[in-house]
């Protein structure tokens, strides 16, 4: 059985720790770290993925990504836990974590990025854990305190300021509105599969949730990605090509989502997903170093913003977690 990081089900104990201010607000975790990992790993893609897309074809390039990456979290599967069953009640929901999460959610993304801009894209999916809120609380998932509500909403000031001092800045024009809208689709789809999936990995491990998920959804991928990936001629892909490829699929993807998941099942789909906030820092600071743009003041103060707003939007009281976790245990029989 999966080791659980975190409280037993169904019972109102926090996690053994340091607590901050008086002991009412929960510490950052050894989880945190883990998706600080995750953070650095997606936002070094940015150009690996800019870089090998200048050699392969878009679509070839995602189906061939997510079809490496679901074959190689299937092999860890059952490398380490067997079979990956997943009770016939459970399939819809983890179903429709790898079609919202991985297979819409790409078609919408990448789409949306070719009738945008850059700097329209990344501010446009920033606006995912403001939707992962949304739904936690619509859909009674999370309790949503005014900080977390703080937090985000600061965050995203922070990301704004980021893109605005950018090369590239905002393009507001009716030429991107077919573009902004598919990418708001996608920053929905990223939210709604975070929050859906938080029941399946109370009974599944992170990687055998992705495993199926991410196979439904590049199954959903083949019919848009199929013909590219046939007639691309990958002989002639070059080895920085390659490496770029197997980064994508094997470490961002294939690692990236199962860490990502791993922390939503602990910590609840908001806290996790305000960490994508730092994405653009990190993406702005490897462009920084390995293209040689520049690193204004502005964006400076932006990515401190950003860290505010993620240590308001992390740090929950320790009571209201309790509270939940009781409740969420009570009433949790399968």
């Amino acid at each position: 059985m999966r080791a659980e990081i975190g409280w037993n089900r169904g019972r109102a104990r926090p996690k053994a720790g340091f607590y901050l201010w008086g002991g009412k607000v929960r510490r950052f975790a050894k989880v945190d770290l883990l998706i600080f990992a995750v953070v650095l790993i997606w936002g070094s893609v940015f150009s690996v993925i800019k870089y090998t897309l200048q050699e392969i074809d878009p679509f070839a390039f995602v189906t061939a990504r997510f079809l490496g990456a679901s074959i190689l979290l299937l092999a860890l599967v059952y490398l380490m836990e067997g079979k990956p069953i997943i009770k016939r009640e459970d399939w819809p929901r983890v179903a429709l974590v790898g079609l919202s999460g991985i297979g819409i959610y790409q078609i919408c993304f990448t789409l949306g990025l070719n009738y945008t801009t850059a700097s329209n894209s990344s501010l446009i999916i920033a606006t995912s854990p403001i939707f992962a809120a949304l739904f936690a609380w619509l859909l009674g998932e999370e309790p949503i305190t005014p900080r977390q509500i703080v937090g985000i909403l600061l965050s995203f000031a922070g990301v704004t300021l980021i893109v605005r001092a950018g090369s590239q800045g905002l393009a507001l024009a009716w030429e991107n509105l077919r573009g902004d809208t598919l990418t708001l689709m996608a920053a929905v789809l990223n939210a709604f599969s975070a929050v859906i999936a938080k029941r399946s990995l109370e009974r599944y491990s992170s990687l055998r949730v992705m495993a199926v998920g991410m196979i439904v959804g590049t199954l959903f991928l083949l019919p848009f990605g199929w013909r590219p990936l046939l007639i691309y001629p990958w002989a002639r892909l070059s080895f920085q090509g390659w490496l770029g490829l197997g980064y994508a699929s094997f470490i961002a993807a294939g690692l990236g989502y199962v860490l990502w998941f791993q922390a939503i099942g602990e910590i609840g789909a908001t806290r996790t997903m305000v960490y994508n906030y730092l994405i653009p820092v990190v993406a702005v600071g490897v462009a920084v170093l390995t293209l040689g743009e520049e690193f204004t003041a502005l964006q400076a103060l932006g990515a401190f913003i950003v860290f505010v707003g993620i240590a308001l939007a992390r740090l929950v009281p320790r009571e209201r977690i309790a509270k939940a976790a009781l409740i969420k245990g009570g009433g949790d029989d399968d």
